[in-house]
């Protein structure tokens, strides 16, 4: 049993020995929730009666302590069981899930079978101090320096994936961060995350302002062997919500494989008087793919890898969502995803149910098309969802 092992038993022992202890103290925060997720993925629309399953329970924990109004120590790990068929079938299926290129491996893989994996990981381990204008964060963190709802080029930390949408929490940085707060509308960070082979380093500063109105970011630093130099915006034209970002990367060092490169994106959004939500956005990344995809490869997948640097494996991409309640309880929401590169669609609709308070369910559907070079506008992959959550 290692080092890794242990951690995780301390905290789970942690968790539920404080919980039953100390629920009235008001210096720790406990919190969580249970997750049953059932996926159906099939190739086409001619392949739904003849679909691939997984099933995965997911449960989380979440332990901050308090001890003054200084300082802040926050534990929160993720808990899971995938079973079924994707598992069974997928090859190297515990190495995709399995994934961290953090300085410290905090995850242990229970179990590993043929059609099982039991996988723990702690996913935010940090200690935060503030005091005045400073405050310090040492840790396993998400350090989010985006400002747009889907693709952020200015994310040099914590890039994600928008297709993984149970994952609510995001990916977190083995970082130090340090933030100075000279103004009610002005900061200034310096953040620096290590990695084992140091050329996978970041290390960058931001600094935020306000511009007539704007929220305005100038960032620069290192980026896994590139210079970095980004800005990002948030405010208004009129009614609407304008926000957009940019980052510029160039390798320090020549290489083989040494390319320049930018990501720019910039979403607009609206919210109607009756509570309906819409949005749109766009993204520019000179890194995709402008050579045709060549068929589905990994691009539908909700684990593939983005960075920063790629965020989508296309050269442009729009989106248009909208989201609004139809009962208090009843919420309904729509995703558009083109590329005018194969002509690429992504309809994501999803529909959530408030079963009680803490509890709700949801049913949420990813199906992609693509013009196939040589061939038809055809549906090439599709995955149905289904999740019931309770929250604690």
């Amino acid at each position: 049993m290692n080092y890794r092992i242990l951690f995780v038993l301390s905290l789970l022992l942690v968790n539920f020995t404080t919980q039953a202890q100390n629920d009235s103290t008001s210096q720790i925060s406990l919190g969580g929730y249970v997750k049953f997720l059932q996926t159906a993925s099939f190739s086409g629309l001619d392949t739904f009666a003849d679909p691939l399953t997984q099933n995965l329970i997911h449960n989380r924990l979440n332990f901050k302590y308090f001890p003054n109004d200084n300082w802040t120590i926050a534990i929160e790990a993720r808990n899971r069981i995938f079973y079924g068929e994707q598992v069974r079938f997928t090859p190297n299926y515990a190495d995709q899930v399995d994934q961290y290129n953090g300085l410290v491996d905090l995850s242990v893989r229970w179990v590993e079978g043929e059609a099982l994996l039991v996988h723990s990981i702690i996913d935010r381990a940090y200690v935060d101090y503030s005091s005045g204008k400073w405050q310090a964060r040492i840790g396993r963190q998400r350090i989010n320096w985006g400002v747009n709802l889907v693709w952020n080029p200015n994310d040099l930390f914590n890039a994600f994936n928008f297709l993984d949408f149970d994952y609510e929490e995001r990916p977190g940085s083995d970082a130090i961060r340090l933030t100075y707060y000279p103004g009610v509308l002005s900061s200034a960070e310096v953040a620096f995350s290590p990695a084992q082979n140091i050329e996978e380093s970041v290390g960058a500063a931001m600094y935020k302002f306000n511009l007539k109105g704007y929220d305005v970011q100038v960032l620069s630093g290192y980026y896994r062997g590139d210079f970095a130099l980004g800005a990002g915006w948030a405010g208004n034209l009129g009614q609407l919500g304008f926000k957009g970002e940019a980052t510029w990367f160039t390798p320090l060092e020549p290489s083989a494989d040494s390319v320049q490169s930018l990501g720019i994106s910039a979403t607009t959004d609206y919210l109607f008087g009756n509570g309906f939500y819409l949005s749109g956005a766009f993204l520019y990344n000179s890194r995709g793919n402008v050579g045709g995809f060549g068929g589905s490869g990994g691009l539908f997948a909700s684990n593939i890898t983005v960075s920063a640097k790629n965020l989508f494996p296309v050269e442009w991409a729009f989106v248009v969502q909208g989201s609004g309640n139809v009962t208090p309880l009843f919420s309904t929401s729509g995703v558009i995803i083109y590329s005018p590169q194969n002509n690429l669609v992504a309809a994501i609709p999803t529909l959530t149910y408030s079963i009680k308070e803490n509890w709700d369910i949801a049913l949420v559907g990813q199906l992609f098309f693509m013009e196939i070079p040589q061939n038809d506008f055809r549906n090439l992959a599709n995955s149905l969802f289904f999740r019931i959550k309770w929250s604690y």
